[in-house]
C-alpha cells in the first residue's frame, strides 16, 4: 500500500460515515419512524402521515411496516391482549375474499378485488397502539387518524364480553339487527357457526353487523348483491384479530382514498380521490353526506384534536357492569 493511499483511507471512511448516516437521516421521517423502542405513548404528533391518491403502488408490506413500528410496554386496553396477538389463517383469509369478491356491477375499482382486498392479512401482533401503526404504515394513512376512529368506534376495545359470553355493545361489537328478516337470520346462523351464537339473547336472525375495535361491519344486505350467508368476507377474522379489523379499515380508507369506491361515483356523489374525510364519514355511515356522516365524522375530528389516548386517566376508563357480569377481554 502506497505512502499517498494509507494518508487517504481515513478520510474515504469519514465520507462513507458521513453518507450513511446522512441516508439513514434522510429515511427517517416523520413517515418512517425509526426502528427501535418508544417509552409510553406515541407522541402527539404521532409517526405517519395520511399520502395523496396515487401512493397505493408504493406502499410498504408486511413485514416492512413491522420493522417501522414503535414499540413500547404501553398497553391502555391490556383486555384487548388476545385479539391483540391473534393473527388469521392466511389461507382462510384468502379464500374468504375469493369466495366474496367486491368489484362486482361496477361497485368498486377492480383493483380492489385484485389488488387491495388480497393485501389484507392481518399478520401482526403487538400492543394495540403497535397495531394500529401497523396498519397506518401500511396503508399510507395517519395514526392519528386512525386512533381517532377507534376512539369513536369502541374506546380502544377490540372484543370485550359479559362473563356469560355476550358481547359488550360498542365496545367490540354492534349495529344490532334491529328487524329479524330471511336475510338476518341467514347471516346470524352463518356467525353461529364460528363459535357463538348471539340470537341466543337477542332471538332468533338478530345479532351484531360489526365487530372490532374500529367497527368493521360483517353483515352484507342482499339488495347489494348476494354474498355467502349475507357475510362480507370479514367475520370471524375482525372480531378475533385486532390487526386484522385495523388492517380491514385501513385498505378501505386507502381505496376510498385513491377513488375506487365506484358506487359512490355511480349513485351521483362529489365523490373524487383525495377526499380522506369523506371517506371517514363513508365508512360509518355507508352513504354520502347523510347527518349521521357528518356527525360521525365532526366526532372523529373532535378525538383526533384532544387525543385522548393521551390522557393518562383515559387509560381506566371501562365499560359499566350489568346483569350478565363485568366485562373482560373476549378469549
Amino acid at each position: 500500500m502506497t505512502p499517498t493511499l494509507r494518508r487517504r483511507l481515513p478520510v474515504l471512511s469519514a465520507v462513507v460515515v458521513t453518507l450513511a448516516l446522512l441516508m439513514t437521516f434522510a429515511l427517517v421521517t416523520d413517515d418512517t419512524p425509526a426502528i427501535g423502542r418508544a417509552e409510553g405513548p406515541p407522541p402527539a404528533a404521532g409517526y405517519f402521515k395520511t399520502l395523496p391518491p396515487g401512493a397505493w403502488a408504493g406502499l410498504p408490506d408486511d413485514q416492512q411496516c413491522t420493522d417501522r413500528v414503535r414499540r413500547s410496554d404501553w398497553e391502555p386496553r391490556p383486555d384487548n391482549q388476545n385479539a391483540n396477538l391473534q393473527i388469521p389463517s392466511e389461507e382462510q383469509v384468502k379464500e374468504s375474499w375469493a369466495r366474496r369478491p367486491r368489484a362486482v356491477q361496477g361497485a368498486f375499482d377492480p383493483r380492489w378485488d385484485s389488488w387491495l382486498l388480497p393485501r389484507v392479512t392481518g399478520h401482526h401482533a403487538g400492543t394495540t397502539d403497535e397495531n394500529i401503526q401497523w396498519a397506518a404504515c401500511k396503508w399510507g394513512l395517519s395514526d392519528n387518524l386512525v386512533r381517532a376512529i377507534a376512539v369513536r368506534e369502541s374506546d380502544w376495545y377490540q372484543y370485550e364480553v359479559y362473563s356469560d359470553g355476550t358481547c359488550v355493545l360498542e365496545h367490540g361489537c354492534g349495529d344490532l339487527v334491529t328487524r329479524a328478516t330471511p336475510a338476518t337470520r341467514r347471516y346470524c346462523s352463518g356467525l353461529a357457526r364460528s363459535g357463538v351464537d348471539y340470537q341466543r339473547d337477542l332471538g332468533a336472525g338478530r345479532c351484531p353487523k360489526t365487530f372490532s375495535i374500529v367497527g368493521v361491519m360483517s353483515w352484507h344486505d342482499p339488495a347489494w348483491g348476494g354474498m355467502v350467508d349475507n357475510q362480507n368476507g370479514t367475520f370471524p377474522f375482525n372480531r378475533d384479530s385486532t390487526a386484522f379489523a385495523l388492517d380491514y379499515l385501513g385498505a378501505f380508507l386507502r381505496g376510498c382514498q385513491e377513488g375506487w369506491v365506484s358506487w359512490l361515483k355511480n349513485n351521483g356523489s362529489a365523490y373524487k380521490a383525495g377526499m380522506i374525510w369523506d371517506c371517514v364519514a363513508v365508512w360509518y355511515a355507508g352513504k354520502w353526506r347523510t347527518p349521521a356522516a357528518e356527525k360521525y365524522e365532526s366526532l372523529v375530528r373532535g378525538a383526533l384534536r384532544d387525543r385522548p389516548w393521551l390522557d393518562p386517566a383515559w387509560a381506566t376508563r371501562e365499560p359499566a357492569c350489568s346483569e350478565a357480569g363485568c366485562p373482560r377481554g373476549a378469549t
